[in-house]
């Protein structure tokens, strides 16, 4: 069984990033949305008063024999008044292919009034692919040898974000490049579009939750959505069911002191390869750099306090 499952999801592998596109490359599968924001959209560069830091591993479909394995670090910040800088690095590792990314992203933020920002990002990057044809399957495999060991590509990415205390409402475009390498047909990078809202409702002072629906339409691909749904305790602990049209999730986190936070989420399914797998872990670390406050807002009768201190 084992050994029709190595093979199967090698076959899968070649077929999607050795077939005139790349798409899987493309569609994020990461979780760590719940606590970096950043990750869904570059317009969330700087959107925060603190500067943040994240690390995340992912281990996709425990138990198979070369599955994708994802690494990344993100960070973020204010740089200059309403101006944003972020970046992040970002490898996988599925199989005979190993792919690394960079990149850079701007957002510049206006206030519209009140508590109402628009803010829009762009971002830049490199994506550099190498093949490993050490392995017996691909050197059995005529596609595989014919292609570049390495190949390089320009990346870009652009979003548009409305947000207040409690509503986020953002479009974004990860990829809308169409590029290839000049010498070979067989990398691709297609444009991908998705969508994302959330919402946060707070029933009392401990307990709240934070829904967040995307929506992510790649170019030749079938269209990917999910919903989660964090339930907040005291904004300190929380607990994330989540459902995906190919998958189902669950997380875990918490705020363990004023700057640091974790995630974790397990995800299983019923459907292909994923179903003969112990599911996937993948965990999330963070840093928050709190701005210092300079200056305290006047009190106000019809605003608690707890609501003009963002709690």
């Amino acid at each position: 069984m084992k050994k029709t499952a190595a093979t199967l999801f090698l076959f899968t592998i070649v077929y999607c990033l050795l077939s005139n596109r790349m798409v899987a490359q493309q569609l994020s599968l990461s979780n760590q949305y719940v606590i970096n924001k950043f990750s869904l959209s570059p317009a969330y560069a700087g959107a925060g008063d603190n500067f943040e830091a994240f690390g995340t591993y992912r281990r996709d479909w425990m138990g198979i024999s070369g599955a994708p394995e994802t690494k990344s670090v993100f960070a973020d910040g204010l740089i200059y008044k309403n101006m944003g800088l972020g970046g992040n690095v970002t490898s996988q590792q599925a199989g005979i292919f190993t792919n690394i990314s960079a990149n850079l992203s701007y957002a510049y933020h206006v206030h519209l009034s009140g508590f109402h920002f628009l803010s829009f990002g762009i971002g830049v990057g490199v994506l550099e692919n190498h093949l490993d044809l050490s392995s017996k399957g691909a050197q059995d495999d005529p596609v595989a040898l014919n292609a570049n060991r390495t190949s390089s590509l320009f990346t870009a990415s652009f979003g548009i974000l409305y947000h207040n205390r409690v509503l986020d409402i953002g479009f974004s475009a990860p990829q809308f490049l169409m590029n290839k390498t000049m010498d070979t047909h067989l990398y691709y990078l297609t444009p991908q579009y998705q969508g994302h809202i959330s919402y946060k409702v707070a029933f009392n002072k401990s307990w709240a939750i934070d829904p967040t629906a995307i929506v992510a339409m790649p170019q030749n691909a079938p269209m990917h959505y999910e919903l989660a749904i964090p339930i907040m305790f005291q904004n300190k602990i929380w607990l994330t069911p989540a459902y995906k049209n190919s998958s189902i999730a669950v997380g875990v986190g918490a705020r363990l002191c004023t700057n640091f936070v974790f995630n974790y989420s397990y995800e299983f399914s019923s459907m292909g390869i994923a179903a003969q797998s112990s599911g996937t872990h993948e965990i999330t670390i963070g840093w928050r750099f709190n701005k210092k406050k300079t200056d305290e807002p006047t009190p106000d009768a019809k605003k608690p306090y707890y609501k003009w201190l963002g709690k």
